[in-house]
């Protein structure tokens, strides 16, 4: 064999490789079960061994399926969380591109969400916040999306607010904040009820929190995030060539450490555009804190 053959060969070995890949992250239910252990060290030890159920981006759509989001539902409930956080972008409907408005939010798909994530209960409760997209498909879908899942799930949205976890005398705060790109996003409103010394947890769908926290010399313990989608697409060999953040790779995908705070980013469950994911599997996340 020739060099020149060996290189075609190779290139369509690499393309084939990266096709069957890409077919798998997608639409085999590839969903993969990340179990991260954190160590906060001001934790009290009445939350020791806490387990959080983290799902974020279901993005509810045509080409994500009631099915899919309630592969993801189901694998969270096997590990019986403590308490379960949804981090945003329920459904795609609106998405705002270079060349305008893309979508319209679609009743049926936010039907499909809400069905999907149906087997959802812990004895802590269900938080949730809003994304990006939810916002986009506009006021209407933001009321629908939260009195729905209000109704059907019990979930307790943090809209700039905080809510007390208490266990034997001891607490902590799970805060939430609007999606980071929104003007209603307060996170002086959602910190204003928390002591500097107690846990702080807090939910932005965005992880770009981050510099309004660092700018505002705000104590947080933990942000959980997702938007990312941990790049959707990596390519071999060239990473992931775009992400929606304003720090580049760094708030990808995974933990990420500033100093005493920590971050984690969940790749999220759904697609956005097209429905293909690469060396970049949907994920489920459960926590432990310790």
């Amino acid at each position: 064999m020739t060099r020149r053959q060996l290189l075609k060969y190779g290139l369509r070995g690499t393309v084939l490789v990266t096709a069957g890949t890409a077919y798998a992250n997608t639409w085999s239910g590839q969903i993969e079960l990340t179990r991260p252990t954190l160590t906060i060290p001001s934790l009290p030890r009445q939350f020791h061994g806490l387990r959080i159920g983290h799902l974020s981006d279901l993005h509810a759509s045509l080409i994500v399926s009631r099915d899919h989001i309630a592969s993801a539902a189901q694998l969270l409930m096997r590990e019986k969380p403590d308490l379960i956080v949804l981090t945003g972008d329920f459904i795609s409907g609106a998405t705002k591109t270079i060349s305008g408005d893309m979508g319209a939010f679609d009743a049926s798909y936010l039907e499909r969400c809400v069905e999907g994530l149906s087997a959802l209960s812990a004895p802590l409760g269900i938080y949730a916040v809003l994304g990006n997209h939810d916002f986009w498909s506009g006021p209407r879908a933001v009321e629908a999306i939260c009195q729905r899942f209000r109704e059907q799930l019990g979930v307790v949205w943090l809209r700039n607010e905080s809510r007390a976890l208490e266990k034997a005398g001891k607490k902590i705060h799970l805060l939430g904040v609007d999606d980071y790109w929104e003007a209603s996003s307060s996170l002086h409103a959602a910190k204003q009820d928390v002591l500097p010394d107690e846990v702080s947890i807090l939910l932005s769908h965005n992880p770009d929190i981050n510099e309004e926290i660092d700018l505002g010399k705000t104590k947080i313990d933990l942000v959980l995030s997702g938007h990312t989608h941990g790049g959707q697409v990596v390519l071999p060999f060239v990473g992931q060539p775009f992400l929606p953040s304003g720090f580049g790779q760094k708030y990808r995908a995974g933990l990420v450490r500033d100093g005493a705070r920590q971050t984690y980013v969940t790749r999220g469950v759904g697609h956005l555009l097209a429905p293909l994911r690469l060396n970049c599997p949907p994920e489920v996340t459960l926590l432990t804190l310790v």
